[in-house]
């Protein structure tokens, strides 16, 4: 915590938020002289790539790949980085709160990604269902509602980062069906 507030209080420390901007040949090398294991695995078909096999060939071969990011990869080792400082806005849409945060809402602090929704009473709520789909809310304020296939999700926003730890045990008890 002391390190952090002096990093915050000296003002010239920046947040690496992991967005990288590069060349595809750049990229491309450094992953052939920094992380050769990960480069020689993902090269082995490079016919597939751009291709309708692309897919099937990352799934099988991208977990023979080591565990390691791109940061301890190919960032630290490599001599031709720089950072840019900027303020574009960024967000990690990585949660539903933060979806629902950056997306465009209705009256009501809604988001509504469904053709056919019906309202009554409902307020900052994420709703994301099938467009075939009717639905029909009353009474609800701050929840995530997601329809996907086989799972209905209604989950309050305040409890957000629990669906992670859901998700953990749905994985436990059925495997990955409904993950």
């Amino acid at each position: 915590m002391e390190t952090a507030q002096l990093y915050i209080e000296q003002g010239n420390y920046l947040w690496n938020a992991g967005i990288f901007v590069w060349k595809a040949a750049s990229i491309l090398n450094a992953f052939e002289q920094y992380a050769a294991e990960i480069y020689n695995i993902l090269g082995t078909n490079t016919a597939a790539y751009n291709t309708d096999e692309e897919q099937a060939f990352i799934d099988e071969m991208y977990p023979t790949t080591p565990n390691i990011s791109v940061d301890y990869a190919i960032m630290e080792n490599a001599q031709n980085i720089y950072t840019l400082p900027s303020d574009i806005g960024w967000s990690d849409l990585g949660t539903w709160a933060s979806l629902h945060a950056e997306s465009d809402k209705d009256d009501s602090a809604n988001v509504l990604r469904s053709a056919k929704i019906i309202l009554d009473d409902t307020s900052n709520c994420l709703v994301k269902v099938a467009d075939h789909k009717l639905v029909v809310i009353k009474g609800l304020s701050d929840y995530i509602i997601v329809d996907e296939d086989d799972v209905l999700l209604i989950y309050p926003k305040a409890n957000e980062q629990e669906i992670k730890a859901i998700t953990k045990k749905l994985e436990a008890d059925f495997g990955d069906l409904y993950v």
